[in-house]
């Protein structure tokens, strides 16, 4: 089976490009020709500009010099990467191949409730598209429900090399208990709510570290720990990625994501294989990950007496956290692990060439 994906810079930050180097490193897409197509990096404006431009120089190309897919696989997001992605998706139609919209966004019901014009767009792109997939349940119905039904949905959630995560067992008591933060610092992950709930568990558990690692609003950051009198016991490390990110989460003891906004975090889902109680929030596809009270804790947007509270308990709580820890590990490796999810996304890519033409 020849493939043309599609999506951001293999290099780039962020959950598609995490989840789309899955999928390609797996054993499952190995048996096939998958050709992989970057659409934009990291970087200013301009360089943005120039990274689209070749990218979509390098994918006509492909196809005009003889490059001929039996599908195509396109990643999609919310905000520009949608309009970004829509070009390919019209180009890729004009082959008569299926086309299968894969989707990991936050925030898209934002451009649906924008105008009538922008509701209609997202209903036609999806309805036409040979196979919807979405990473959460959450994300299935809105898109059900803006498309009036007729999109072709498939689930399959974000997937994890478990194997890359090491994991020797319980973690057991500690003197200084970790709790580790990953992700943009800004207002949708939930930073600024977690470390104004800090105090609160530091009063509870005053030997306690916690790890910030992302990129964003740093100085804005750094200036509220100071004004808070916290700032000794956080640790704000920037972003972090490769061989720095695997021992960020084997040195920590539980992980928290408070944020508002989410597809399927695959930093839960990186914490969870690593082992780790998880805290965070009861929106979109976490609850997908997370099993209440068995893996973690959920809590409302913005609740920073839970934040504090449930943090506080399973740092207290040894026993709690590595009971859960064991839990996390286990979900993964039944659930998410990269290998049975990319044979999953095989197991779609038959189904949709198997499908008529006219049954579109």
């Amino acid at each position: 089976m020849r493939v043309a994906m599609i999506g951001p810079s293999l290099s780039a930050q962020g959950g598609i490009a995490t989840l789309a180097r899955t999928f390609l490193e797996s054993q499952a897409l190995q048996a096939h020709e998958v050709r992989y197509f970057p659409t934009v990096g990291e970087g200013g404006k301009l360089r943005k500009l120039a990274q689209m431009a070749r990218g979509q120089a390098g994918f006509v190309g492909s196809l005009l010099g003889g490059f001929t897919p039996d599908l195509f696989h396109i990643h999609v997001a919310d905000g520009a990467s949608f309009f970004r992605k829509m070009t390919y998706f019209q180009q890729a139609r004009t082959t008569g191949r299926p086309v299968i919209l894969h989707n990991n966004f936050a925030n898209l019901e934002e451009l649906v409730a924008r105008s009538s014009l922008h509701e209609s767009l997202v209903r036609r792109c999806y309805s036409a598209a040979t196979q919807v997939h979405v990473v959460s349940h959450d994300m299935a119905s809105d898109i059900r429900q803006w498309t009036r039904g007729e999109a072709n949905i498939r689930v399959l959630f974000n997937p994890v090399p478990a194997a890359e995560f090491p994991w020797s067992g319980p973690r057991g008591d500690k003197d200084h208990p970790v709790v580790l933060f990953m992700g943009r610092v800004g207002e949708r992950k939930g930073v600024f709510d977690l470390i104004e709930a800090w105090p609160q568990v530091l009063a509870r558990v005053p030997q306690a570290r916690l790890r910030i690692g992302g990129d964003g609003d740093l100085d804005r950051l750094r200036a509220r720990l100071a004004e808070l009198g916290v700032a000794d016991s956080v640790d704000v490390m920037g972003w972090i990625s490769g061989a720095d990110r695997l021992q960020a989460y084997a040195e920590a003891d539980v992980y928290a994501l408070p944020s508002y906004a989410e597809g399927l975090p695959v930093s839960v889902l990186e914490a969870m294989a690593s082992g780790l109680a998880v805290l965070s929030t009861n929106v979109d596809g976490t609850p997908d990950a997370i099993v209440g009270g068995e893996t973690g804790f959920m809590h409302e947007p913005g609740d920073r007496t839970a934040i504090a509270h449930g943090l506080a308990q399973l740092l207290e709580d040894v026993e709690l956290r590595d009971r859960m820890g064991a839990a996390s590990r286990a979900r993964v490796e039944e659930v998410f692990d990269g290998e049975i999810l990319s044979r999953e996304l095989v197991g779609y890519w038959d189904e949709a060439l198997r499908a008529q033409p006219s049954s579109r």
